[in-house]
């Protein structure tokens, strides 16, 4: 496990064995617990909202989506980098589910996002147990209801894919009413397909990647001015 720093934001980067070992620990405990995909552009979100930054903070568990974060933080060990490219820890988390026979309940913001995540997670494994799944579009009463069918249901896990906002008013309103071991959160507009990448995919990536470097010289330049004008106001 290492502390990082990338923009403003604070996180903790765990090896993928690490990471299991709370997957583990998480599965026996007994309460809610949290893990969240966080992209660069989650990054760069939350260095300029407080709320988001803030709801990072509140999560057990994050795992960086893109190798850039983990470079952008001085982080070059090429076997941990593969570990982030190739998503290895979505394959052995849901290895494990299947493997230990749990129980997953999808909720997504449409049926067509929610139509996309069950398939890319089948993509990783076939016989995952979905054992339900709701599109919030559909909901006619307030949240008690989804988080009532999600407890009748009692999935071991609760796998998500909302805007960032969204997600993060879902948590707050209902994290700790939610009969589940682990609630894993993925990134809006993640691609589960794995592994190969459609052309307009990755020209989105590469625009994120590059406005993200743009991003960190100009975070570092600001740092570094910040530090002579200390100086300066020191020395006077």
């Amino acid at each position: 496990m290492r502390k990082m720093q990338v923009l403003s934001v604070s996180l903790y980067d765990y090896t993928v064995r690490e990471a299991m070992r709370k997957v583990e620990e998480f599965l026996q405990d007994g309460k809610p617990s949290t893990i969240a995909y966080v992209s660069i552009k989650g990054i760069m979100e939350a260095d300029e909202n407080e709320q988001i930054k803030e709801f990072y903070n509140k999560l057990d568990l994050i795992i960086s989506e893109d190798s850039d974060i983990l470079r952008a933080a001085n982080v070059q060990t090429r076997s941990r980098l593969r570990e982030i490219d190739e998503n290895v820890f979505m394959d052995e988390f849901l290895k494990k589910l299947v493997r230990q026979r749990k129980t997953v309940y999808l909720l997504a913001q449409t049926e067509a996002e929610l139509t996309l995540l069950e398939t890319g997670l089948r993509s990783y494994q076939e016989n995952l147990r979905v054992a339900g799944r709701f599109a919030l579009d559909h909901l006619e009463a307030d949240e008690d209801f989804i988080v009532n069918e999600i407890n009748m249901v009692q999935p071991c896990v609760l796998i998500s894919i909302l805007p960032s906002m969204r997600r993060i008013e879902f948590y707050d309103a209902n994290h700790m009413k939610l009969n589940t071991n682990i609630w894993l959160m993925l990134k809006d507009g993640m691609d589960l397909q794995n592994k190969k990448k459609g052309l307009l995919r990755k020209l989105s990536d590469n625009l994120w990647r590059s406005i993200f470097k743009k991003r960190l010289l100009q975070y570092r330049n600001e740092k570094e001015k910040g530090g002579e004008e200390d100086d300066s106001q020191t020395d006077q």
